[in-house]
Protein backbone atom coordinates (compact mmCIF):
# COMPACT_ATOMS: atom_id res chain seq x y z
CA UNK A 1 0.00 0.00 0.00
CA UNK A 2 1.07 3.33 -0.60
CA UNK A 3 -0.16 6.67 0.25
CA UNK A 4 -0.06 8.46 -2.98
CA UNK A 5 -1.99 11.56 -1.89
CA UNK A 6 -2.91 13.00 1.51
CA UNK A 7 -5.16 15.93 2.19
CA UNK A 8 -4.99 17.43 5.70
CA UNK A 9 -6.86 20.42 7.07
CA UNK A 10 -5.21 23.15 9.46
CA UNK A 11 -6.38 26.53 10.87
CA UNK A 12 -2.62 27.39 10.31
CA UNK A 13 -2.64 28.07 6.51
CA UNK A 14 0.12 30.40 5.99
CA UNK A 15 2.18 28.78 9.28
CA UNK A 16 2.16 25.41 7.78
CA UNK A 17 3.38 26.84 4.18
CA UNK A 18 6.44 28.59 5.71
CA UNK A 19 7.25 26.11 8.18
CA UNK A 20 7.41 23.59 4.82
CA UNK A 21 8.94 26.38 2.44
CA UNK A 22 11.21 28.04 4.61
CA UNK A 23 11.95 26.13 7.39
CA UNK A 24 12.56 22.78 6.13
CA UNK A 25 12.95 23.95 2.85
CA UNK A 26 10.43 21.80 0.42
CA UNK A 27 9.11 23.39 -2.83
CA UNK A 28 5.74 24.54 -2.08
CA UNK A 29 2.72 24.83 -4.49
CA UNK A 30 -0.20 27.11 -3.96
CA UNK A 31 -3.39 26.87 -5.83
CA UNK A 32 -4.68 29.89 -3.92
CA UNK A 33 -5.07 31.05 0.05
CA UNK A 34 -6.53 27.74 1.04
CA UNK A 35 -4.17 25.32 -0.31
CA UNK A 36 -0.78 24.55 -0.87
CA UNK A 37 0.52 21.39 -1.13
CA UNK A 38 4.18 19.68 -1.47
CA UNK A 39 5.94 16.35 -3.10
CA UNK A 40 7.62 14.34 -0.87
CA UNK A 41 8.58 11.24 -2.91
CA UNK A 42 5.19 9.44 -4.35
CA UNK A 43 3.37 10.97 -1.78
CA UNK A 44 1.33 14.79 -3.02
CA UNK A 45 1.18 16.32 0.43
CA UNK A 46 -1.65 18.73 0.89
CA UNK A 47 -2.88 21.12 3.89
CA UNK A 48 -6.23 22.61 3.51
CA UNK A 49 -7.41 26.04 4.97
CA UNK A 50 -10.38 25.20 7.99
CA UNK A 51 -11.75 27.08 10.88
CA UNK A 52 -11.01 23.96 13.42
CA UNK A 53 -7.71 23.21 14.84
CA UNK A 54 -7.11 19.80 13.98
CA UNK A 55 -3.91 18.14 15.31
CA UNK A 56 -2.80 15.27 13.41
CA UNK A 57 -0.21 12.34 13.80
CA UNK A 58 1.50 11.66 10.09
CA UNK A 59 5.15 10.01 9.51
CA UNK A 60 7.46 10.20 7.03
CA UNK A 61 10.09 7.06 5.69
CA UNK A 62 13.55 7.73 5.43
CA UNK A 63 16.15 5.58 4.17
CA UNK A 64 16.88 2.86 6.27
CA UNK A 65 20.72 3.85 7.34
CA UNK A 66 19.64 7.21 7.40
CA UNK A 67 17.66 7.86 10.86
CA UNK A 68 20.66 9.91 13.01
CA UNK A 69 21.45 11.76 9.47
CA UNK A 70 18.25 12.59 9.41
CA UNK A 71 17.69 14.07 13.05
CA UNK A 72 20.78 15.90 12.15
CA UNK A 73 19.75 17.61 9.46
CA UNK A 74 16.32 18.60 11.11
CA UNK A 75 18.10 19.34 14.40
CA UNK A 76 18.97 22.89 13.33
CA UNK A 77 15.24 23.40 11.92
CA UNK A 78 12.97 21.86 14.72
CA UNK A 79 12.70 20.73 18.40
CA UNK A 80 13.35 17.25 18.17
CA UNK A 81 10.83 14.96 21.25
CA UNK A 82 12.55 13.50 24.09
CA UNK A 83 10.47 10.06 23.48
CA UNK A 84 11.28 8.34 26.72
CA UNK A 85 13.62 10.16 29.43
CA UNK A 86 16.10 12.28 27.29
CA UNK A 87 16.02 9.66 24.35
CA UNK A 88 14.71 11.16 20.92
CA UNK A 89 15.03 8.13 18.96
CA UNK A 90 12.65 5.23 19.31
CA UNK A 91 13.05 1.50 18.86
CA UNK A 92 9.97 -0.25 18.55
CA UNK A 93 11.29 -4.02 18.18
CA UNK A 94 7.59 -5.59 16.41
CA UNK A 95 7.94 -3.36 13.75
CA UNK A 96 11.58 -3.32 13.27
CA UNK A 97 11.90 0.09 12.93
CA UNK A 98 13.34 3.14 14.49
CA UNK A 99 11.66 6.87 14.71
CA UNK A 100 12.37 10.51 16.12
CA UNK A 101 9.39 12.93 16.19
CA UNK A 102 9.11 17.13 16.01
CA UNK A 103 6.24 19.23 15.19
CA UNK A 104 4.89 20.93 12.69
CA UNK A 105 3.98 24.59 12.73
CA UNK A 106 0.43 23.53 13.43
CA UNK A 107 1.39 21.48 16.61
CA UNK A 108 0.79 18.05 14.21
CA UNK A 109 2.97 15.43 15.64
CA UNK A 110 5.76 14.31 12.47
CA UNK A 111 7.76 11.72 13.01
CA UNK A 112 10.79 10.17 10.29
CA UNK A 113 10.90 6.59 10.72
CA UNK A 114 13.26 3.88 9.23
CA UNK A 115 11.84 0.52 8.50
CA UNK A 116 14.53 -2.04 8.42
CA UNK A 117 12.83 -4.56 6.55
CA UNK A 118 12.57 -2.43 3.73
CA UNK A 119 16.46 -2.10 3.31
CA UNK A 120 16.02 0.50 1.43
CA UNK A 121 19.37 2.29 1.98
CA UNK A 122 21.22 5.20 0.09
CA UNK A 123 24.99 6.12 -0.26
CA UNK A 124 24.22 9.24 -0.72
CA UNK A 125 24.28 12.19 1.91
CA UNK A 126 21.27 13.09 3.99
CA UNK A 127 18.89 15.80 1.45
CA UNK A 128 15.45 16.73 1.42
CA UNK A 129 15.19 14.06 -1.49
CA UNK A 130 15.47 11.36 0.77
CA UNK A 131 11.56 12.17 2.38
CA UNK A 132 10.85 8.79 0.39
CA UNK A 133 6.66 9.61 0.93
CA UNK A 134 4.61 10.09 4.04
CA UNK A 135 4.08 6.82 5.02
CA UNK A 136 2.03 6.92 8.17
CA UNK A 137 -1.53 8.81 8.60
CA UNK A 138 -3.51 8.22 11.92
CA UNK A 139 -6.93 7.56 12.02
CA UNK A 140 -7.80 8.26 15.54
CA UNK A 141 -11.44 5.83 16.57
CA UNK A 142 -13.10 4.49 19.03
CA UNK A 143 -13.63 1.05 17.67
CA UNK A 144 -10.96 -0.39 15.83
CA UNK A 145 -12.55 -3.05 14.08
CA UNK A 146 -15.25 -0.94 12.67
CA UNK A 147 -11.83 1.50 11.22
CA UNK A 148 -10.59 -1.47 9.96
CA UNK A 149 -12.97 -3.55 8.11
CA UNK A 150 -13.89 -0.91 5.45
CA UNK A 151 -10.53 -0.42 4.90
CA UNK A 152 -10.00 -4.16 3.90
CA UNK A 153 -13.31 -4.24 2.21
CA UNK A 154 -12.61 -1.66 -0.46
CA UNK A 155 -8.72 -1.32 -0.28
CA UNK A 156 -7.97 -4.82 -0.28
CA UNK A 157 -5.53 -3.66 2.43
CA UNK A 158 -4.96 -6.11 5.57
CA UNK A 159 -4.67 -5.83 9.24
CA UNK A 160 -0.64 -5.53 9.57
CA UNK A 161 0.22 -5.58 13.27
CA UNK A 162 -1.10 -4.74 16.70
CA UNK A 163 -4.84 -5.47 18.22
CA UNK A 164 -8.09 -4.59 17.77
CA UNK A 165 -8.54 -3.47 21.44
CA UNK A 166 -5.90 -0.30 21.78
CA UNK A 167 -3.94 0.13 18.63
CA UNK A 168 -3.20 -1.18 15.05
CA UNK A 169 -2.03 -0.75 12.27
CA UNK A 170 -4.10 -1.52 8.68
CA UNK A 171 -1.41 -1.76 5.18
CA UNK A 172 2.05 -2.44 4.60
CA UNK A 173 5.44 -0.86 5.37
CA UNK A 174 5.13 1.06 2.44
CA UNK A 175 1.84 2.66 3.45
CA UNK A 176 -0.26 2.27 6.71
CA UNK A 177 -3.17 3.30 8.80
CA UNK A 178 -2.66 4.01 12.52
CA UNK A 179 -6.16 2.84 14.21
CA UNK A 180 -5.64 3.80 18.01
CA UNK A 181 -9.06 3.76 20.31
CA UNK A 182 -8.83 6.79 21.64
CA UNK A 183 -11.12 5.48 24.70
CA UNK A 184 -8.23 3.10 25.78
CA UNK A 185 -4.86 4.97 24.53
CA UNK A 186 -5.94 9.07 24.49
CA UNK A 187 -2.91 10.55 23.52
CA UNK A 188 -0.31 10.36 20.87
CA UNK A 189 2.87 8.59 21.29
CA UNK A 190 5.17 10.47 22.83
CA UNK A 191 3.02 13.79 23.27
CA UNK A 192 0.34 14.90 25.62
CA UNK A 193 -1.89 15.64 22.36
CA UNK A 194 -4.96 13.81 22.73
CA UNK A 195 -6.02 11.12 19.75
CA UNK A 196 -9.15 12.89 17.95
CA UNK A 197 -11.50 11.60 14.70
CA UNK A 198 -9.81 14.25 12.56
CA UNK A 199 -11.18 14.56 9.00
CA UNK A 200 -8.69 14.14 6.53
CA UNK A 201 -8.71 12.78 2.38
CA UNK A 202 -6.71 10.61 0.56
CA UNK A 203 -5.82 8.59 -2.44
CA UNK A 204 -4.62 5.03 -1.44
CA UNK A 205 -2.19 2.57 -4.23
CA UNK A 206 -3.09 -0.98 -3.57
CA UNK A 207 -1.87 -3.54 -5.97
CA UNK A 208 -1.79 -1.23 -8.98
CA UNK A 209 -5.03 -0.16 -8.68
CA UNK A 210 -5.84 3.54 -6.94
CA UNK A 211 -8.76 4.54 -4.46
CA UNK A 212 -9.78 7.15 -2.74
CA UNK A 213 -10.34 7.07 0.95
CA UNK A 214 -12.58 9.39 3.03
CA UNK A 215 -12.49 9.79 6.84
CA UNK A 216 -15.41 11.70 8.30
CA UNK A 217 -16.80 11.86 11.77
CA UNK A 218 -14.90 9.15 12.41
CA UNK A 219 -16.02 6.74 9.77
CA UNK A 220 -14.08 5.43 6.46
CA UNK A 221 -15.32 5.53 3.26
CA UNK A 222 -14.05 4.74 -0.17
CA UNK A 223 -14.07 3.99 -4.15
CA UNK A 224 -12.01 2.81 -6.71
CA UNK A 225 -10.45 5.69 -9.27
CA UNK A 226 -10.48 5.38 -12.50
CA UNK A 227 -7.45 2.91 -13.59
CA UNK A 228 -4.68 4.95 -14.88
CA UNK A 229 -3.12 1.78 -16.14
CA UNK A 230 -6.49 -0.07 -17.87
CA UNK A 231 -7.06 3.62 -19.03
CA UNK A 232 -3.90 3.81 -21.10
CA UNK A 233 -4.55 -0.05 -22.17
CA UNK A 234 -7.54 0.60 -23.10
CA UNK A 235 -6.61 3.78 -25.06
CA UNK A 236 -4.05 1.36 -27.24
CA UNK A 237 -6.60 -1.21 -27.70
CA UNK A 238 -8.49 1.40 -29.24
CA UNK A 239 -5.94 2.33 -31.50
CA UNK A 240 -4.83 -0.99 -32.17
CA UNK A 241 -7.97 -3.08 -32.23
CA UNK A 242 -5.72 -6.18 -33.31
CA UNK A 243 -5.23 -6.27 -29.31
CA UNK A 244 -8.62 -6.22 -27.92
CA UNK A 245 -8.59 -9.71 -27.09
CA UNK A 246 -5.76 -9.43 -24.70
CA UNK A 247 -6.27 -8.45 -21.16
CA UNK A 248 -4.38 -5.61 -19.48
CA UNK A 249 -0.88 -6.84 -19.01
CA UNK A 250 1.65 -6.79 -16.13
CA UNK A 251 2.64 -2.91 -15.02
CA UNK A 252 6.10 -2.07 -13.45
CA UNK A 253 9.13 0.72 -13.18
CA UNK A 254 12.63 -0.35 -14.18
CA UNK A 255 15.42 0.20 -10.96
CA UNK A 256 14.89 0.61 -7.51
CA UNK A 257 14.56 4.46 -7.29
CA UNK A 258 12.85 7.31 -8.59
CA UNK A 259 15.41 8.81 -10.49
CA UNK A 260 16.71 5.95 -12.32
CA UNK A 261 13.06 4.79 -12.63
CA UNK A 262 11.94 7.82 -14.48
CA UNK A 263 14.68 8.44 -16.57
CA UNK A 264 14.24 4.75 -18.19
CA UNK A 265 10.75 5.28 -18.63
CA UNK A 266 11.10 8.16 -20.47
CA UNK A 267 13.89 6.04 -22.23
CA UNK A 268 11.57 3.71 -22.88
CA UNK A 269 8.76 6.16 -24.26
CA UNK A 270 11.54 7.72 -26.79
CA UNK A 271 11.98 4.75 -27.79
CA UNK A 272 15.91 5.03 -26.61
CA UNK A 273 16.09 2.19 -24.08
CA UNK A 274 15.07 -1.36 -26.14
CA UNK A 275 16.72 -4.29 -23.39
CA UNK A 276 16.43 -4.58 -20.23
CA UNK A 277 18.75 -6.89 -17.71
CA UNK A 278 17.40 -9.05 -15.06
CA UNK A 279 20.08 -11.32 -12.48
CA UNK A 280 18.45 -15.16 -13.40
CA UNK A 281 18.75 -15.33 -9.25
CA UNK A 282 16.64 -12.96 -8.46
CA UNK A 283 14.08 -13.85 -10.60
CA UNK A 284 14.46 -17.46 -9.15
CA UNK A 285 14.27 -16.32 -5.13
CA UNK A 286 11.40 -14.10 -6.24
CA UNK A 287 10.03 -17.17 -7.79
CA UNK A 288 9.12 -15.11 -11.46
CA UNK A 289 8.83 -16.77 -14.98
CA UNK A 290 11.50 -15.81 -17.47
CA UNK A 291 10.53 -12.77 -20.26
CA UNK A 292 9.20 -14.50 -23.06
CA UNK A 293 9.17 -13.81 -26.86
CA UNK A 294 5.70 -11.78 -27.15
CA UNK A 295 5.45 -10.68 -23.85
CA UNK A 296 3.41 -7.08 -23.12
CA UNK A 297 4.04 -5.42 -20.41
CA UNK A 298 3.41 -1.42 -19.34
CA UNK A 299 6.17 0.61 -18.32
CA UNK A 300 5.86 3.08 -15.87
CA UNK A 301 7.35 5.84 -13.83
CA UNK A 302 7.93 5.24 -10.27
CA UNK A 303 4.77 6.80 -9.10
CA UNK A 304 2.64 4.29 -11.18
CA UNK A 305 2.22 6.53 -14.07
CA UNK A 306 1.51 4.89 -17.25
CA UNK A 307 4.48 5.73 -20.17
CA UNK A 308 4.63 3.16 -22.58
CA UNK A 309 3.92 -0.34 -23.73
CA UNK A 310 6.80 -2.90 -24.85
CA UNK A 311 6.39 -6.17 -26.14
CA UNK A 312 9.37 -8.90 -26.07
CA UNK A 313 11.11 -9.70 -29.19
CA UNK A 314 14.15 -11.78 -28.11
CA UNK A 315 15.64 -13.26 -24.69
CA UNK A 316 18.94 -14.96 -23.78
CA UNK A 317 20.81 -15.79 -21.42
CA UNK A 318 24.53 -14.19 -21.12
CA UNK A 319 27.54 -14.22 -18.36
CA UNK A 320 28.01 -10.65 -17.05
CA UNK A 321 31.67 -10.76 -18.07
CA UNK A 322 30.34 -11.47 -21.26
CA UNK A 323 27.59 -8.50 -21.56
CA UNK A 324 29.23 -7.20 -25.23
CA UNK A 325 29.45 -2.64 -26.03
CA UNK A 326 26.25 -3.25 -28.28
CA UNK A 327 24.15 -4.86 -26.07
CA UNK A 328 24.76 -2.00 -23.56
CA UNK A 329 24.35 1.14 -26.36
CA UNK A 330 20.71 -1.16 -26.69
CA UNK A 331 19.93 -1.19 -23.04
CA UNK A 332 20.29 3.09 -23.94
CA UNK A 333 21.09 4.29 -20.33
CA UNK A 334 23.24 6.99 -19.10
CA UNK A 335 26.34 7.29 -22.25
CA UNK A 336 25.26 3.79 -23.59
CA UNK A 337 28.50 2.78 -23.03
CA UNK A 338 29.85 -0.61 -21.91
CA UNK A 339 31.80 0.60 -18.73
CA UNK A 340 28.54 2.62 -17.83
CA UNK A 341 26.70 -0.59 -18.03
CA UNK A 342 29.15 -2.51 -15.80
CA UNK A 343 29.05 0.23 -13.24
CA UNK A 344 25.22 0.70 -12.48
CA UNK A 345 24.30 -2.88 -13.29
CA UNK A 346 26.37 -4.07 -10.70
CA UNK A 347 25.62 -1.55 -7.97
CA UNK A 348 22.07 -3.13 -8.58
CA UNK A 349 22.35 -6.25 -8.63
CA UNK A 350 24.58 -5.85 -5.43
CA UNK A 351 21.96 -4.34 -3.46
CA UNK A 352 19.19 -6.47 -5.29
CA UNK A 353 21.15 -9.74 -4.08
CA UNK A 354 22.67 -8.41 -0.36
CA UNK A 355 18.88 -8.50 0.92
CA UNK A 356 19.38 -12.91 0.07
CA UNK A 357 22.66 -12.40 1.51
CA UNK A 358 24.13 -13.08 -1.84
CA UNK A 359 27.16 -11.43 -3.96
CA UNK A 360 26.72 -10.61 -7.85
CA UNK A 361 30.33 -12.09 -9.63
CA UNK A 362 31.33 -11.81 -13.32
CA UNK A 363 30.29 -15.54 -13.79
CA UNK A 364 26.59 -14.90 -12.60
CA UNK A 365 23.94 -15.51 -15.21
CA UNK A 366 21.69 -12.61 -16.56
CA UNK A 367 18.32 -12.75 -18.61
CA UNK A 368 18.33 -10.31 -21.38
CA UNK A 369 15.21 -8.98 -22.59
CA UNK A 370 15.27 -7.32 -25.61
CA UNK A 371 11.70 -5.49 -26.55
CA UNK A 372 10.19 -2.80 -28.64
CA UNK A 373 8.15 0.16 -28.13
CA UNK A 374 4.80 -0.16 -29.39
CA UNK A 375 3.06 2.58 -27.47
CA UNK A 376 3.37 5.29 -28.21
CA UNK A 377 4.43 5.06 -31.61
CA UNK A 378 7.98 6.83 -31.99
Amino acid sequence: MKIRELKLYTNKIAEQKLFFETTLGFTVYQEDNDMFWLQLGWTKFYFQRSMEDYKYHYCFLIPANKLLEAMQWLSPKVDIIAAEGDEKVVFFDTWNAHSFYFYDAAENIAECIVRHDLQNHSNKQFSIEDFLCVNEIGLGTDNISRTNQPLEDSLGTFFWKGDKERFAANGSQEGLFLMPNYLVKETWFPTEIFIKPNPLTGIIENEGKSYTVYFTDGKVTAHKEIDMIEAFWNEFQDKNPEYRHIETPPSYYFCDNQKDADECAELVQEGIKQATTHSLSGLQINEEKLPAIGDLAIVTGWNGTPKAIIKTIKVEIVKFKDISSEYAFIEGEGDKSLGYWQEVHWAYYTRELSKHNLKPTIDMELVCEYFETIWPKT
